[in-house]
């Protein structure tokens, strides 16, 4: 004999599953709308001096987005791509092997990692051993020191127009070493190297800066070129204030954006800038920057040697320094 249901018992059991599944569909169309981006890295710096490695081992790294409305999304990389071709699950780069425009591929599309569009941090896990740094006629391998072996980046924009191209990756890290790389102490055997979140910076649709620095110029000593965004009439050298050992009042003159050595051979480049405007300086003398320290140096040096540029995406802007 079957169970009989009163009307009104399936009527209430009906409205009970409608909501329910109005509220799946709802979260389904909640989560199309969530715009998709495929995801790829590589890693690229701006040359330092006195050092011929600067290899740094990464052993996963985690994007977290920062938007509530897409669900504060975290995602896990623990897989990279090497130059073979192949995947592996740690990858060492000596970043002077990738210095100015060039870059080393470390995550790709292939690998299948898909982001909603949106704001997003990233935390590189380090791996202690494999991160060092070689001088200049000096085979010691001095450590690098990254706090609790992990590197924590600022934030970055994941967009679903910066793709993957070729072997060119949809977003870059740009460790500028000439601010982010510091020697603690006076002995790097005793304390090594640390890298900084400060002067480390990643990018999507970006453009490039080269140029030539006549003999005019670098033969009054060794040259440096200085980014800045804008067109700030103060010009200020490396610095960096939240650092526990910066001395004295923080400079009003505006801190360069990244910096760079000039080559042997007069070449300089400045690799991936986010389009926009800027000014570029040159500074050439036997004076040193401490990337720390606020050291009131005179730039441009000689004068004059300031000039302005736009950056477009996918371009190269030449800006040359041919002296008087």
């Amino acid at each position: 004999m079957l169970n009989k249901i009163p009307l009104t018992s399936l009527v209430l059991v009906s409205l009970l599953l409608s909501a329910c599944g109005g509220s799946d569909k709802q979260d389904l169309v909640l989560d199309k709308e969530l715009e998709q981006a495929k995801f790829s890295l590589g890693v690229s710096d701006a040359p330092v001096e006195e050092a011929e490695v600067v290899a740094i081992e990464i052993d996963s790294i985690k994007l977290t987005n920062t938007d509530d409305d897409n669900g504060k999304q975290e995602v896990l990389i623990e897989e990279f791509t090497n130059e073979d071709g192949d995947i592996v699950d740690t990858i060492q780069v000596n970043l002077l092997d990738f210095t100015g425009i060039a870059q080393m591929k470390i995550v790709d599309e292939a690998q299948g990692i898909t982001l909603a569009t949106g704001v997003y941090t990233m935390e590189l896990v380090v791996v202690d051993a494999g991160s060092y740094v070689i001088l200049d006629n000096d085979a010691t391998e001095y450590d690098i020191k990254v706090p609790s072996s992990r590197l924590k980046l600022g934030e970055f924009t994941v967009h679903s127009d910066a793709v993957q191209v070729d072997n060119k990756p949809a977003y870059t890290i740009e460790f500028d070493l000439t601010k982010s790389l510091v020697l603690r102490g006076n002995d790097p055997a005793k304390y090594g190297y640390i890298i900084k979140p400060h002067g480390v910076r990643i990018v999507s649709l970006y453009g490039d800066i080269t140029g030539t620095v006549s003999a005019e110029n670098t033969n009054l000593g060794p040259c440096m070129v200085y980014l800045y965004d804008g067109a700030p009439t103060t010009l200020a050298d490396l610095f960096d204030s939240n650092d526990e050992s910066f001395i004295g009042e923080i400079p009003t003159a505006i801190e360069p954006l990244a910096a760079t050595t000039v080559a042997v051979d007069g070449n300089y480049s400045i690799g991936f800038v986010p389009e926009g405007d800027y000014t570029v300086a040159l500074r050439c003398n036997t004076e040193v920057d401490d990337n720390v320290q606020y050291d009131q140096l005179v730039i441009p040096s000689p004068e004059g040697n300031s000039q302005s540029v736009k950056v477009s995406v996918g371009n190269i802007s030449e800006v040359n320094f041919y002296g008087k």
